[in-house]
């Protein structure tokens, strides 16, 4: 973060200050006030050592300190992740990072059958669930809690303060959260493992889009993630394409695989990790299909997980079902070229409305500098105009895993500095750049910028796919 910086000579924290004011007159007693006594007294208790308790201090800096260890040992397990006993998974609501805290919370217990035991610098030896690599699937009825685990396992990519009850969930950091996103832009993307041979000849070897279904978005998404080395992807079969998940037995019969476009995930999850080495965690409540395919599989029941690998096995033994062998290998991993055009910020720079909203001021020239798409249904070319479209934002709103408006921020303000730098790159090096690049030196506009935090390099990568100005190609 900006906001607050630290050397051997000083410590600095920036703020911003409203003068208060009566109409367009300022209150000058009030502003003497909020100079002379109120930013004195915030100095003093949180910048002086003296004000502060120094044991909560410390005990943040080791919980940190265990949780990046723990982050780093998790290769080295063979683990994409892991939940810590006794930690506290459910928020007080869906808006709100504090933990719920009641009589009636069930504080996390692993199985024994998946128990891990890892010896850490500062808390010593921990005891928790260690999610293997490969395939895990979690289990189990409405409302016990199956989501409510992948989120918790979604936001441990991030460190967690002390108190928040997940201070021992610790992720993969490149796990990305893969969600059906209808009407998102896709631009020269192979999605040929998941989508291919349209009607009327289409390729999709080099796919674009400006209003993708649910299931060309999550296959975009997916090579997209792992275009930027994501070892790990997040599921939840409620916020995905039920047609991108399975095909069951019945709709093979009925339409046959030469007529099909769509290759579902399940017959390329195993793939997936055998052959490019991504693990895939999955809520599953209805695709019974997946329990061919899992190296792992845990059920929850009352907000208890236990390991029910062996009963999925016996289950999947008693009760076959026919997975489709795709008819193509997997293929490269994508290695696109990008250009962010200088015009992006003609008028201004974009700036971060919201965490989700990035606003735009291009000029009219990028519509004319925008790729040709085709529709989502592989029918037709689209047409151009005489009239520009103009696109006033970019839409972040499926990136969960982006957390703060100051990571917005930042991602306006990379973006912003790809404009200044206009030879092609690829997006692995495009985002690179921007992610080795002190938060500090990023184009800030007026004066020093106290409010931007570091996002990951993957959530980088998600917002310039969805920038429907971006000039990509294969």
């Amino acid at each position: 973060r900006t906001s607050a910086v630290i050397s051997d000579r000083m410590v600095e924290a920036r703020l911003t200050a409203g003068l208060p004011a009566a109409g367009r007159t300022i209150l000058a007693s009030a502003a003497q006030r909020m100079f002379l006594e109120t930013l004195p007294q915030l100095v003093e208790r949180a910048l002086m050592y003296r004000s502060v308790d120094s044991q909560t201090m410390h005990a943040l800096a080791a919980s940190v300190e265990d949780q990046e260890y723990l982050r780093s040992q998790l290769k080295l397990l063979s683990l994409v992740a892991f939940i810590g006993n006794g930690a506290v998974l459910p928020r007080v609501s869906g808006v709100s990072n504090m933990p719920l805290e009641t009589n009636t919370v069930v504080r996390f217990r692993a199985p024994p059958e998946l128990q891990v035991m890892v010896e850490l610098p500062n808390q010593g030896t921990v005891v928790g669930m260690g999610i293997r690599q490969g395939v895990t699937l979690i289990c189990g009825g409405g409302f016990n809690g199956k989501s409510t685990l992948l989120q918790a396992i979604e936001r441990g990519v991030y460190n967690h303060a002390p108190g928040d009850g997940r201070e021992l969930v610790v992720t993969d950091a490149t796990a990305t959260k893969i969600k059906a996103e209808e009407g998102r832009f896709v631009c020269s993307t192979d999605i040929r493992p998941f989508i291919n041979n349209l009607p009327l000849g289409k390729t999709t070897d080099a796919f674009s889009t400006a209003d993708a279904s649910g299931s060309t978005s999550m296959a975009a998404s997916i090579q997209e993630a792992v275009e930027v080395e994501a070892s790990t992807l997040l599921f939840d079969e409620d916020t995905c394409a039920t047609n991108f998940l399975v095909r069951d037995g019945r709709m093979q019969q009925l339409v046959s695989q030469d007529c099909e476009p769509i290759t579902p995930l399940v017959s390329r999850v195993r793939e997936l990790w055998e052959a490019k080495g991504v693990s895939s965690i999955m809520v599953i409540g209805g695709c019974g299909d997946y329990l061919d395919v899992a190296d792992t599989v845990v059920s929850m029941h009352g907000y208890v997980p236990s390991d029910a690998t062996e009963k999925a096995k016996a289950i999947a033994q008693c009760m076959p079902v026919v997975i489709e062998i795709p008819q193509i290998k997997y293929g490269p991993a994508l290695n696109r070229t990008i250009i962010v055009p200088k015009e992006l910020a003609a008028h201004k720079p974009p700036k971060a409305k919201t965490r989700w909203s990035i606003a735009l001021f291009p000029s009219d020239k990028l519509s004319s500098l925008a790729p040709p798409t085709i529709s989502d249904a592989g029918a037709a070319t689209r047409e151009r105009t005489d009239e520009p479209e103009v696109f006033p934002e970019l839409d972040l709103t499926a990136l969960d895993q982006l957390v703060s408006v100051s990571q917005t921020r930042a991602i306006a303000s990379m973006l912003q500095l790809a404009t200044q730098n206009t030879r092609r790159r690829t997006m692995r090096s495009l985002v690179s750049d921007m992610c080795t690049t002190a938060l500090g030196d990023l184009p800030a506009g007026h004066g020093v910028a106290g409010n931007l935090a570091r996002p990951r390099g993957i959530e980088v990568a998600l917002a310039i796919n969805r920038l429907r100005y971006a000039q990509i190609q294969p």
